[in-house]
């Protein structure tokens, strides 16, 4: 408090000195409630996309893969477009639809996280979440990795070493297994991929959103008509399903939303550290609610999250050090 630290010459000194300190308590009052919303709002984020988005495509898990991501896009464009109209960032959607940069550079990661979300359902559809969880903790360190090539960005000694275990742990699940761990990879490269192309478009992650989900919906269309007609979509067929498949853009947009109000709350640092969150929750949603048994993925897994502890923990140092919030 700033009055402990000024001498009393008078009561009236002690007074304005105590004045002064409280209105410096109540004005980090509003900074401290905001952290603290951030930080539910990360947690409801994390949560949302490690558990409810993993119990979502398990209850709708008679609709293909296909159908499945169709109405991932079909459903959630009107919902993703309510959120722009009652923010009043339409005029900001309106923008980067007239530019043919950020379309081409959307373009590309609209189709990677198409690839990425596919990849999800199918692991979840075929009970294979733990090497989605696996996947999901290597990416920070794909991105790392990504960085370094793609944007010359020079890693620290400590984030070579995490990178180079991680990649040990990718061997080791490799031959233990007998084959590539292809979910977890393609999961990993395709969103750090998609990190990097959107790192280039300067659009805040629900407009971004929106114009992916734009450029997507014709196609979307097409492969739901497809289905339709190969007779095999279980729209309007169940009503079940179909109830599962229309509220499909809620569960998408939902944990979006949070994050990009956590994000604007919260240092960079708290941010990447609370991402471990939701491949925990997969995890544990893997094991004890699904039943899979990971075996021998443990090795790997041990290995993936040291290599997760080194680079968090390199992190959150190099932050204290800088003190800039850019781990």
């Amino acid at each position: 408090m700033i009055g402990s630290h000024l001498p009393a010459f008078s009561d009236n000194a002690h007074g304005r000195c105590e004045d002064v300190s409280n209105m410096k308590d109540n004005s980090s009052q509003p900074l401290e409630k905001e952290r603290l919303t951030g930080v539910l709002e990360g947690l409801g984020a994390y949560l949302w996309w490690g558990m409810v988005t993993t119990f979502y495509f398990r209850w709708v898990r008679e609709a293909t893969p296909l159908e499945l991501l169709a109405w991932r896009v079909l459903a959630g464009l009107p919902v993703i477009l309510l959120i722009l109209s009652l923010r009043s960032e339409v005029g900001k959607l309106r923008e980067m639809l007239r530019s043919p940069k950020a379309i081409g550079l959307l373009l590309c990661s609209a189709l990677l996280i198409m690839g990425n979300w596919l990849t999800f359902i199918y692991s979840v559809v075929e009970a294979r979440v733990s090497e989605a969880s696996l996947g999901y903790y290597i990416n920070p360190l794909v991105s790392v990795g990504l960085g370094a090539l793609f944007l010359n960005e020079k890693l620290r000694p400590l984030q070579w070493l995490a990178v180079m275990v991680a990649a040990g742990g990718v061997g080791i699940f490799t031959a233990l297994e007998g084959s590539l761990p292809w979910i977890s990879l393609v999961l990993a490269f395709s969103f750090a991929l998609y990190g990097l192309i959107r790192k280039q478009v300067k659009a805040s992650a629900e407009v971004g959103l929106a114009v992916e989900m734009i450029l997507l919906f014709l196609p979307m269309v097409c492969l739901q008509a497809y289905l339709t007609n190969e007779g095999t979509t279980l729209f309007m067929k169940s009503n079940e399903i179909t109830f599962g498949l229309l509220v499909g853009g809620f569960v998408t947009v939902v944990p979006l939303w949070l994050f990009a109000r956590a994000a604007k709350k919260l240092q960079l640092t708290t941010v990447g550290l609370m991402q471990y969150i939701a491949p925990t929750a997969q995890l544990m949603v893997a094991i004890f609610y699904i039943g899979e048994n990971p075996g021998t993925k443990w090795i790997p897994l041990t290995l993936i999250l040291v290599a997760l502890a080194i680079y968090s923990t390199d992190s959150i140092r190099f932050h204290r050090k800088n003190g800039n919030g850019k781990p």
